[in-house]
């Protein structure tokens, strides 16, 4: 296994969803990503989460021909970015976490109803909502707490997913947001922060 090392500097910038995602983030005292409780948040911002699950569907006047292969979703109201996740049961916390996070973001930031919307439309607001959750659910403040320990010691990634109780999947794709490229470890190297990339 080889691995390739990138040296260069981070992402000093903050971009629209980043900021979006540290507005609400400002509302709480964190001290440690573990702090970080979407369910909490929901909560905050008066959104409802229920079991993805017909008689909750039909109570809330919710119409869906086929729940297979469906994990989440959500339905806004009418203002104040409130509305409603439709979330499986019995999944995993991790995933569970991770759902939850999207959706409370597509509820933050979209208007509009995933079951009505164009393909087209759909796919952008999905990636938006990724995006905003990457930043929610691993803010820059915390990043940097890991790249001061990353100046000792390696850090991998999945100690990185287990610091933020995310996978390791997830912390891939938050990564990337700031190095433009897949990371596999944070590294120290002459002083300065470095990424290691595993090739096969």
């Amino acid at each position: 296994m080889i691995h390739i090392i990138h040296l260069q500097h981070r992402q000093q910038h903050t971009d629209y969803w980043e900021e979006r995602a540290e507005k609400v983030l400002s509302n709480l005292n964190l001290l440690y990503p573990d702090e970080i409780d979407i369910g909490h948040i929901c909560w905050l911002y008066g959104i409802q989460i229920l079991p993805l699950d017909v008689p909750f569907l039909e109570y809330c006047g919710v119409e869906i021909e086929n729940l297979e292969g469906t994990k989440a979703f959500s339905i806004p109201k009418e203002k104040d970015r409130r509305g409603t996740i439709f979330l499986k049961e019995n999944l995993p916390h991790v995933e569970r976490k991770l759902l939850i996070a999207e959706e409370f973001c597509h509820l933050y930031a979209h208007y509009s109803s995933q079951l009505s919307i164009d393909e087209y439309i759909l796919a952008k607001n999905e990636h938006q909502a990724k995006r905003m959750s990457a930043y929610l659910l691993m803010p820059i403040r915390f990043l940097e707490k890991v790249y001061d320990e990353a100046l000792d010691e390696a850090v991998l990634i999945s100690d990185i997913a287990d610091y933020f109780f995310v996978t390791e999947e997830f912390a891939h794709y938050r990564l990337k947001l700031i190095f433009k490229h897949k990371v596999d470890a944070i590294t120290s190297l002459r002083g300065k922060i470095g990424t290691f990339e595993w090739i096969n």
